[in-house]
């Protein structure tokens, strides 16, 4: 299962998740699980009849975004099969619909595709539901659709269902009951300079809902596409003489990947990712307490040194 997160903040919005995979038994398998996919758009004109050979015109590019509850199975496939779908677009221009509503139906057409078959064969592990969403070519308007499956009673046939989702600053949810509920009780506290990081970060690291853990991944819809950033964490970790220091850790993704390993700039390539540090100013009050803690230790050595000296030690 998971936790995956939705709202807006003035004109943009976001997704966030964390990286836990589970098993039927809830048991962990992966910490390191991408469940937020950047969704390429591509929109091309019709082939010339008289050559069939030249390349087609591209028409529109975007991104579009989607996130996912659920089987990683079920998620993973969907969103490369979704990827390729709407990345491979022929359109007719003033006669085709390529809004944000009819891809959206595209979209969901390959979700209740895709979950079919593999809900026949692992019943409810087979299934996923999804946040999918981007700026409507026409429009430049923002729209996110939530697609799930429904069961009226068990033994009862599974059917498929598409819902427009109105997002405000307030977050919406996907994923583990428990987590929901948790996320609900938090954000109704209204703590002060309580973001919806420290929400997901809160049930991360919630012993008791076993199946939200790992580490966060964030993806943002702005200036009319969609594109996912790394998340900057930090944590407290004794050095060699025991005093605890601030250790920052760059995560993409789920994932704690190095790109500044110096295979990854190989043939001075430079790897353009945002980085959103959501804790920055914590992380700095910490950084400031261990600073002077420290000084502090530092100040209580050399005063037993001076005074074993003057002891004549």
């Amino acid at each position: 299962m998971t936790l995956c997160l939705a709202w807006r903040n003035g004109n943009a919005a976001y997704l966030a998740s964390d990286s836990r995979l589970t098993d039927a038994e809830k048991k962990v398998t992966s910490d390191e699980a991408t469940k937020i996919f950047k969704i390429g758009v591509e929109v091309y004109a019709p082939t010339p009849h008289d050559d069939p050979y030249q390349e087609p015109q591209l028409l529109h590019r975007t991104n579009y975004g989607l996130c996912f509850a659920g089987s990683y199975l079920n998620g993973s496939i969907l969103a490369d099969t979704i990827g390729e779908v709407l990345s491979n677009i022929q359109a007719v221009p003033d006669q085709s619909d390529i809004s944000i509503e009819n891809l959206s139906n595209i979209a969901f057409g390959v979700y209740e595709q895709v979950s079919r078959p593999l809900m026949s064969i692992h019943n409810e592990c087979g299934l996923s539901s999804v946040f999918f969403g981007g700026y409507c070519l026409e429009t430049e308007v923002f729209r996110l659709y939530k697609f799930y499956a429904l069961q009226d009673a068990p033994g009862q046939p599974v059917y498929f269902k598409k819902d427009e989702m109105a997002l405000t600053n307030t977050p919406i949810y996907l994923g583990d009951s428990n987590a929901i509920i948790k996320a609900e009780e938090l954000i109704a506290l209204k703590k002060p300079g309580y973001t919806h990081f420290h929400l997901l970060r809160e049930i991360i690291k919630d012993g008791e809902i076993a199946t939200v853990g790992g580490k966060m991944q964030f993806g943002e819809f702005k200036w009319n596409t969609f594109k996912t950033n790394g998340i900057v964490e930090y944590s407290l970790e004794p050095n060699e003489s025991g005093i605890k220091q601030v250790i920052g850790h760059f995560n993409y993704r789920g994932l704690s990947l190095d790109l500044n390993d110096k295979a990854l700039r190989s043939g001075h390539i430079n790897i353009m990712k945002t980085f959103f540090d959501p804790f920055e100013s914590e992380r700095w009050e910490l950084f400031e307490e261990t600073k002077k803690s420290i000084e502090e230790q530092q100040d209580k050595w050399e005063a037993a040194i001076r005074k074993k000296a003057e002891n004549g030690g």
